[in-house]
């Protein structure tokens, strides 16, 4: 079963190892000065939406992604360490390599990092228990995380990789995703 409460996505704004291709995982890189642009400029976006509550990684991508929408609104930032992106072991740290495409469709699992498999099951309680929350919860969070939940929903419209800082608001509806792009 799922929770049907509406809900915002939102992935952290871009890093220099998102620019460069670098792999993040659970390493802690920061916004990069463009990053922390998108970050307010979501902030913005999401500023007249009825945010009820806003749950985050801790990792601090995420955080000062998630600092930028508080600033608009009247609520803490609550912490979820199963919200954090995949760890990817071994490879966290160096560009991006023959063996990603593999891991997403779960063929491949990094050396002393999480298999696919664990990754989209751990994401998937932690979303889910946040949207269980009410409706109107903003989860801020990564793209790893948009990736893995299309393994237990159908998002309409399709919606493979979500572009950094782009908030999206999310009506479940029967094991479909209904979104729409906020501030396009």
């Amino acid at each position: 079963m799922t929770a049907q409460n509406q809900f915002y996505f939102l992935r952290h704004g871009e890093t220099h190892w998102n620019r460069d291709k670098i792999v993040q995982g659970q390493l802690d890189s920061q916004l990069n000065d463009n990053g922390r642009s998108q970050a307010l400029r979501a902030g913005n976006v999401l500023k007249d939406q009825p945010i009820a509550r806003i749950i985050a990684s801790p990792l601090s991508r995420a955080r000062h992604t998630a600092e930028a929408v508080a600033a608009h609104h009247d609520v803490e930032i609550v912490f979820d360490d199963e919200l954090m992106e995949c760890n990817l072991g071994d490879h966290q740290g160096e560009p991006q390599g023959d063996w990603v495409p593999g891991y997403w469709t779960g063929e491949y699992a990094p050396p002393n990092g999480e298999t696919f498999q664990q990754f989209r099951a751990r994401v998937w309680r932690a979303m889910q228990r946040a949207i269980a929350h009410g409706p109107n919860t903003l989860i801020v969070a990564h793209g790893g995380l948009w990736l893995a939940a299309q393994e237990y929903i159908t998002l309409a419209p399709p919606m493979r990789l979500i572009t950094n800082a782009l908030p999206v608001k999310v009506s479940p509806d029967e094991g479909t995703w209904n979104y729409q792009v906020l501030g396009e």
